[in-house]
């Protein structure tokens, strides 16, 4: 369970998020979407919304009976876009939720045709947020549940310490550290990276946008899809790399989490601008099957990601924003300004601690 929120602590991690990330101000209306699990936080945010003459409202979602429904089969209902709840998003100006259900392992067991059904409200949802003009934020603070931290092997109480200490890191240094990496990125050709335990990799750059993700909700981030909502913690620098170019190796020393499991001692080796062997020392049958079903470009380099976090290490779903954390994948970027890979596949590792060079110039 967590632990009680009505220490310091809490109240410190909302103020921070409330003041700081989304900027609230007296008089606008924040709502606040918390699951079971996740209640304590959603209590303590509404607590400093009013301290900061905001008005809250807790929408709750319960993990017992939204399980119960699953059981007896009455998803539908999960998927439909209720009037009354769109016409409180219509005049929210802030909202904020943590991820639900708690049980992500259950979740994954489910046939994907039941899970998209329970998602279906998801598009509908961004669109009436979208119309609302609202700013919101994703916490990662309600990701942490003891199904997941089994399956990855942490303690769920130093996962959520991790996750709180590094929400609260200031936006406005992390968008510093970003920017000053981003500039260099933009007018760069050529990458790149090694160590002294087999990575030594170069990548190409064509000048495409990058992005920074400092949890901060600007007018640049308002104009892409679902860039009303900012994710915490937050820090990094994104961008779609050039299909072409990648020769050389790259070894992981951060596990790779997905939804269902992790990897860990991950290697990609590139060719003329190909993936010619990919492997990890456990968890690869996770990349593997969707390897083989991922269709043209599965084999071509996607992203270069840069992490900026300080309070993150080898956090499970965090791994790729820790602090000098590099992430390089292959298959789509389509997702990311620029990117022209359209494979369904997305595979990746994470080296923290890397030298990073851009045309020839230490960066990292």
């Amino acid at each position: 369970m967590a632990r009680d929120t009505s220490s310091e602590q809490a109240a410190r991690f909302a103020r921070s998020i409330l003041t700081r990330n989304l900027k609230v101000r007296p008089g606008e209306n924040v709502t606040i979407e918390g699951w079971s699990h996740a209640l304590p936080w959603a209590v303590a945010l509404a607590r400093e919304a009013r301290r900061l003459k905001a008005h809250p409202l807790v929408l709750y979602e319960d993990e017992e009976s939204f399980w119960d429904a699953v059981d007896h089969r009455e998803e539908a209902s999960f998927g439909a876009s209720p009037s009354h709840e769109w016409a409180a998003l219509a005049k929210t100006d802030v909202y904020i939720h943590m991820w639900g259900p708690g049980d992500k392992v259950r979740l994954g067991t489910l046939p994907v045709k039941r899970q998209e059904r329970i998602l279906a409200w998801n598009g509908a949802w961004y669109k009436a947020a979208a119309k609302a003009g609202l700013r919101g934020a994703r916490l990662e603070v309600g990701r942490p549940y003891p199904s997941l931290a089994k399956v990855y092997g942490v303690d769920e109480e130093g996962w959520r310490d991790q996750v709180m200490a590094a929400s609260m890191v200031d936006p406005e240094k992390l968008r510093t550290t970003g920017d000053r990496i981003a500039k260099a990125l933009k007018g760069g050709r050529r990458v790149r990276i090694w160590d002294n335990q087999g990575t030594d990799l170069t990548l190409g750059l064509l000048g495409r946008p990058v992005r920074v993700n400092a949890g901060l909700i600007t007018p640049e981030e308002r104009k892409r899809p679902y860039g009303m909502m900012t994710s915490l913690p937050s820090g990094a620098v994104s961008v779609a790399l050039d299909e072409s170019v990648a020769d050389g190796r790259i070894s992981a020393n951060r596990s790779s989490y997905l939804d269902d499991g992790k990897a860990t001692g991950g290697v990609l080796e590139f060719r003329n601008g190909r993936l010619v062997a990919q492997q990890f020392d456990t968890g690869g049958s996770l990349f593997e099957g969707p390897y083989r079903r991922g269709g043209k470009g599965r084999d071509q380099p996607g992203q270069l990601r840069i992490g900026l976090n300080p309070k993150l290490h080898d956090t499970p779903q965090l791994e790729d924003i820790e602090a000098g954390a590099i992430t390089v994948s292959v298959g789509g970027n389509g997702h990311l300004p620029g990117g022209k890979n359209t494979s369904r596949y997305f595979g990746f590792v994470v080296n923290a601690g890397a030298h990073l060079e851009i045309d020839g110039k230490s960066i990292l």
